[in-house]
């Protein structure tokens, strides 16, 4: 059988779990998978295909390589899956990247809305997702944030000193330090891992064609189109998407729904998150 991996980077979603695989991906003693997402543990499809068919995605790392690992940000939040890391995987190293969840959540909305696969608006995905417990099927926009209880699991699997929470916000900030950690943790060489992140490989952009531009805009109507109507709207040049965060009202309410959790949070990984809306 192939190699299997020795760490994952679980998530979270819209937290830089690609910034960090391909951070990785640059590193000599690393070994990351060329398919990123892989979700193997995820899809009851792939996961019933066995450790075999996993493996696959491995080929052709180096076989000396000190690190070897895949990234999909929906292992943290997916009921069962860590359960099933650990019992294919034993006690492998996890890294996990965490965002302000108030932001994550708008990332995730939209990334959805430029796709054209939301239709409601701001008020009203509050109105209707607003919900602490992940269920899958869903958008979990609000509930992929609440970090606490799925990191709990994870401590309580592999073990607190088997996994390295990390805050984008301080990766951001203190890019050096950071990734040096992460390194130190993975047991690379911390002088060979690239020092500063590289620029984003999936930066949000937008289409700019006017047809295109009206769906985003009134996200009432994307429910009226097809999915091979939406395809066909993605076209002509790009531009970089500048959205901003809801009204304050709306801000409040999710502030006041995610402080207990970001307060046990804090306590769970013993750091301020100071960055966070608090």
């Amino acid at each position: 059988m192939l190699p299997l991996p020795n760490f994952l980077i679980v998530g979270a979603q819209k937290c830089g779990t690609t910034s960090l695989h391909d951070i990785l991906t640059e590193h000599p003693e690393a070994g990351m998978s060329d398919v990123k997402e892989i979700n193997f543990f995820t899809f009851e499809k792939k996961f019933k295909k066995g450790l075999d068919y996993y493996s696959t995605f491995f080929r052709g790392i180096d076989e000396n390589a000190i690190a070897i690992g895949e990234s999909s940000p929906g292992y943290i939040c997916t009921p069962r899956v860590a359960e099933r890391i650990h019992k294919k995987l034993g006690k492998i190293k996890i890294v996990i990247i965490l965002r302000d969840p108030i932001k994550r959540a708008f990332s995730q909305y939209w990334d959805n809305r430029r796709h054209l696969n939301e239709y409601m608006t701001e008020v009203e995905i509050v109105s209707n997702y607003l919900e602490a417990n992940y269920k899958p099927g869903r958008r979990g926009y609000f509930s992929r944030g609440v970090y606490a209880h799925q990191v709990e699991k994870y401590f309580k699997l592999f073990g607190k000193e088997n996994v390295h929470v990390m805050i984008l916000e301080e990766l951001i900030k203190s890019q050096n330090k950071t990734l040096q950690e992460l390194y130190s943790f993975l047991g690379l060489n911390i002088q060979k891992g690239l020092q500063k992140l590289p620029p984003p490989s999936n930066s949000s952009q937008v289409w700019t064609n006017s047809l295109y531009n009206f769906f985003l805009n009134n996200p009432g109507f994307v429910k009226y189109l097809p999915k091979r109507g939406k395809r066909i709207l993605l076209f002509g040049g790009k531009q970089s998407i500048d959205y901003t965060l809801p009204n304050e009202r709306i801000i409040e309410e999710l502030k006041n729904f995610y402080r207990p959790f970001n307060q046990e949070l804090s306590e769970l990984i013993e750091n301020p998150l100071k960055d966070w809306r608090r």
